[in-house]
């Protein structure tokens, strides 16, 4: 097995090296509130478009797709100018009357995706591929909006891919979402005592 993974190693290609390099940092960036992590983001995501293709996981390189375009409206909202202080945005909690819509998203999403990677395409595990990137929908669209239930959904999603990396046998990509669940709890822990 530690043959494997020095074989992986030496096997990751640069595409590989910066998408798990732009993710990190810019996971650890947007704990930290820096709108720096944005552009990190969309150079991950493109990366992972690519690298999600290569291992059968459509819906996740369509999650990468979506994810530019939810970055790219990340990086204005949280660029956007504010006039007065009140306006600012700051860390918060989803509001109770998201959540239906949230959950709604959530069974509609991984039902009707699920089936359609399980009937229409060659997708590994697709119900799972289908959940893991309806929370990481979430997840992003939450963070754009920096809402601090973003971190328990990427902690969810990252998990669920972990675990279908590690049934692949791609050791680099169990190390990087490792990783991403450590910063994740890190976010909540450091994120939940700003809420405002």
């Amino acid at each position: 097995m530690f043959e494997e993974f020095l074989r992986q190693v030496a096997a990751t290609t640069w595409v590989q090296w910066l998408g798990m390099t732009t993710g990190l940092v810019g996971v650890w960036m947007s704990i930290k509130e820096k709108i720096a992590a944005w552009p990190l983001f969309i150079t991950c995501y493109g990366c992972y478009v690519y690298i999600s293709y290569h291992h059968g996981l459509i819906a996740l390189m369509g999650m990468n797709i979506i994810f530019i375009c939810i970055s790219l409206y990340g990086l204005w909202k949280w660029s956007r100018k504010r006039t007065n202080e009140a306006d600012k945005l700051r860390i918060s909690r989803t509001q109770p009357s998201h959540w239906p819509l949230v959950l709604a998203s959530l069974i509609l999403g991984t039902v009707g995706l699920g089936w359609l990677l399980y009937t229409k395409s060659t997708s590994n595990l697709p119900f799972f591929d289908a959940f893991a990137t309806c929370c990481g929908f979430v997840a992003q669209w939450m963070l754009s909006r920096k809402q601090i239930e973003t971190w328990l959904f990427w902690v969810i999603s990252d998990i669920i891919y972990l675990l279908i990396f590690l049934q692949a046998g791609d050791w680099p990509s169990v190390i990087l979402f490792s990783g991403f669940i450590v910063l994740a709890v890190k976010g909540w822990r450091d994120w939940r005592p700003l809420i405002h």
